[in-house]
């Protein structure tokens, strides 16, 4: 209301016999006298009236007291109207034609029954012209039709935005005022995001995640320039992350995690055997290792050592805080039971104490409100050539039975088995597939080492003997087109490890290695992702394998990294309750841009 206090009786009489309650907000000027408009309400006893007067505002005169009016209309929308309370109609005639934009402008926000706009020719100046009007069809009242609103500012907590009042005991009038801006900040704050999030729904599609349609131009564009390992340090170690191919013995290898595990023993070893020592130049050797060699240096970490049930106990802790530091959301961790167990422990008991230490950290991760890292695991199957075959059955019956005694979405448990060990003609896919028939039988998924160090071969049988839901490095994919075509349509994952990958096969920038083959296959389609494969051989966590791709891939991306995580999610053996959870993590994390402030209401 403004000085021409006769529209609120007129408006009042668009539907004198529905509404309930009649609002009206005003400046605290001498001139404008609410006294006519008590007197007419005075008739109709069962509706309330309230007039709120803005303290110490008398007049409209800046751009700053436009946004003191906003602040305040829009606190008294969501004191008023939160959650599920029925929309109002708000009437636009009245006031300075910025308070009637206001007004619209909170309707399309917080949702209104209708709006709409009272007119009469000719004015009437009193009460009795009013109701002389209204008897005679003089009054004319235009509807604008409903607005939906944003429920998500509805539902904002009116407690973070109070409106303050003094009001005399019984009193229609109110006396309102606030001392910041804060919810008129928010929703100009958002303005651009809502619209933004219209025009780029064609673009979602084809974003690894839907909230990158939402950034600003400028930092779309950063997306889109080369990773650089120097700048990019702090994004991609702050980035929520996915591993998919991490082996449990290959974490403490070397130094103080190593002697950490060590002297966790149960029963102390006077002298432990020394680790292999890390080659030149590690973790970005001169030239490449051997396989053989390289797993070598994981022997400090070997069978005997995680035999003592404390040892594996302090790996497992250890290994999972690295996680956590590492901003791993997920990961699948892979282990091999059978290698722990003793005459006086079995491998059940061995996987179980696995399973529970993990699941002890991810409770006390959740209880301490911090940092929360998904652990699975993944029952290695290791492979050799010819023999007895036991050693293979032995771990898929564990994997089998334990999937079955854990369940639960969310917990820790065995989600796939690993087809692993050195990979040659005798010990390709084909020859261990009829061991899988349970596996497949239990619906238990399984990923399998092929095209390291076997040629295209080694994956054909793995894709089409075995069935392979994921493939671990497949580095010699790129040599049969025809299988990369049916990896892309089947959306095999690819587990490829830069780090572990680099020191054993000696890709370029390694002088005359050839082309690591990462980029071309995700540009190509293939559902690749990045892992560690052993964090503790190839010294380098999974922020610092991405960062290798800036060396190994020139040209790669920052949005390419996120497809990496996007496969990485999509490809991972989880139910679709937890992959729901964590895309939703990854896509609050990324919705406000490169510095993904975590302000955003609509994310």
């Amino acid at each position: 209301m403004g000085q021409s206090w006769q529209v609120v009786p007129e408006a009042f009489l668009y539907r004198p016999e529905q509404f309930a309650e009649v609002h009206c907000l005003t400046t605290s000027s001498g001139t404008i006298n609410p006294a006519p408009v008590i007197d007419f309400f005075r008739r109709y006893p069962k509706v309330q009236f309230t007039l709120s007067r803005l303290v110490s505002f008398t007049d409209l005169k800046t751009n700053e007291d436009h946004q003191l009016f906003e602040e305040v209309l829009f606190r008294w929308y969501l004191q008023r109207f939160h959650a599920a309370e029925p929309l109002p109609f708000v009437c636009l005639a009245g006031g300075y034609k910025s308070i009637s934009a206001a007004l619209q402008k909170a309707a399309g926000l917080f949702g209104a029954a209708e709006i709409f706009h009272v007119l009469a020719e000719p004015l009437p100046q009193t009460l009795e012209q009013i109701d002389q009007a209204a008897s005679t069809g003089l009054l004319k009242f235009i509807s604008l039709g409903a607005e939906p609103g944003w429920s998500r500012l509805r539902n904002l907590d009116p407690k973070d935005f109070p409106l303050e009042q003094d009001r005399a005991d019984g009193a229609p009038v109110i006396g309102v005022h606030v001392h910041n801006r804060a919810l008129g900040e928010l929703i100009r704050e958002n303005l651009d995001l809502i619209s933004r999030r219209a025009e780029a729904w064609d673009q979602a599609a084809d974003l690894p995640f839907a909230s990158l349609a939402l950034w600003q131009p400028r930092d779309a564009a950063w997306l889109q320039a080369p990773l650089d390992a120097q700048t990019d340090t702090d994004w991609i170690l702050r980035l929520p992350k996915i591993e998919l191919h991490c082996h449990l013995g290959g974490f403490a290898t070397h130094g103080e995690l190593l002697g950490k595990v060590r002297r966790a023993a149960s029963q102390a070893q006077s002298v432990w055997p020394e680790p292999p020592a890390l080659p030149k130049d590690w973790p970005i050797p001169i030239k490449p290792v051997q396989l053989e060699d390289y797993m070598r240096l994981g022997d400090a970490t070997g069978r005997q050592l995680l035999k003592d049930p404390s040892c594996l106990t302090q790996q497992i802790k250890l290994l999972y805080q690295q996680l956590l530091d590492d901003r791993v959301t997920y990961a699948e961790i892979r282990c091999s039971p059978n290698n722990y167990a003793t005459a006086n422990r079995s491998a059940w008991e061995v996987l179980e104490q696995i399973r529970g230490t993990f699941q002890s950290c991810m409770d006390e991760a959740q209880m301490s409100g911090g940092r929360l890292c998904q652990v699975n695991l993944i029952v290695i199957a290791p492979r050799k050539p010819g023999g007895d075959l036991s050693d293979i059955s032995r771990h898929l019956a564990l994997a089998i039975t334990s999937s079955q005694h854990t369940t639960q979405s969310g917990c820790c448990r065995v989600v796939g088995v690993d087809l692993a060990g050195y990979e040659a003609v005798e010990t390709r896919a084909a020859y261990f597939a009829p061991e899988f028939t349970a596996i497949h039988r239990c619906g238990i998924a399984i990923t399998a080492h092929a095209g390291e160090n076997d040629d295209a071969e080694g994956i054909w049988q793995a894709v089409f003997k075995l069935h392979a839901r994921r493939l671990g490095h497949a580095l010699r994919l790129h040599d049969a087109p025809d299988l990369q075509r049916t990896v892309i349509e089947r959306r095999i994952g690819v587990e490829m490890c830069p780090f572990a990958n680099y020191q054993i096969k000696g890709f370029a920038p390694m002088p005359n290695g050839a082309l690591y083959p990462l980029l071309d296959y995700l540009r190509n389609g293939v559902s690749v992702t990045v892992n560690t494969d052993n964090i503790g051989i190839s010294a380098a966590s999974l922020s610092q394998n991405l960062l290798f791709l800036a060396q190994l891939c020139p040209g790669i991306t920052r949005l390419d990294i996120l497809q990496l995580q996007s496969n990485a999610l999509d490809r991972a053996f989880m139910s679709h309750r937890e992959r729901q959870a964590i895309r939703r993590r990854l896509e609050a994390f990324l919705v406000n841009g490169p510095v993904f402030a975590n302000k955003n209401w609509i994310s």
